[in-house]
């Protein structure tokens, strides 16, 4: 027995909500973190409406794939569309799927036109995105490398790598410098040569 299309509409509906404010935080962090973009409300308002059309046009996609299954189902009895083979007994079940599909895609598009919808989305993803800068920014002034050795462990491992760095790094680089000859001494050589 297929579940009622009106409860599966609205469990996509309710994924696709998830989904939208997702895409939006992300796109905000990374606005304000690695391009350096300055927050702008309305740009946020335009990035809900494209991420709930994105959507809407991969559901419209999804119920047009069922629809050419069908189609190839009434001609030859059968469909190879998608990893499983479908045929006349699955008619019901694809018809059910497309209709879910073409419901979610027009309240996706509903959505994408109501003002309210999508202010209020940019506010939830406005919200997650600088509640996820935040916790970043706490965790970086927490961190003993960022906090200059908060914790005890950190400062008494300190001299331990202080000394690592002064004997091996320290060491290495200059066994590395002194085996390379100096411009001054490969000029000096070239002159001798001359």
């Amino acid at each position: 027995m297929l579940a009622p299309v009106e409860e599966i509409v609205e469990q996509g509906l309710l994924v696709a909500d998830v989904a939208v404010r997702m895409t939006v935080k992300n796109d905000i962090i990374m606005n304000a973190l690695k391009r350096h973009v300055d927050y702008d409300s309305a740009q946020i308002v335009a990035m809900v409406r494209d991420a709930t059309i994105d959507l809407a046009v991969e559901r419209e996609r999804d119920a047009q794939h069922i629809a050419r299954m069908l189609g190839e189902i009434r001609s030859t009895g059968r469909s190879s569309w998608s990893e499983s083979d479908y045929g006349s007994d699955d008619n019901r079940t694809l018809r059910h799927r497309r209709e879910v599909y073409e419901r979610v895609a027009e309240e996706l598009r509903a959505r994408a036109d109501d003002e309210r919808y999508l202010s209020e989305t940019a506010a939830r993803a406005r919200d997650l995105a600088w509640s996820e800068i935040g916790d970043s920014l706490k965790e970086r002034a927490t961190h003993p490398y960022y906090s200059g050795g908060d914790s005890e462990e950190y400062r008494a491992a300190r001299d331990d790598r202080i000394q690592q760095l002064i004997e091996k790094d320290l060491t290495e680089l200059l066994q590395e410098q002194s085996a390379k000859p100096s411009r001054v001494r490969r000029l000096l050589r070239k002159d001798r040569a001359v």
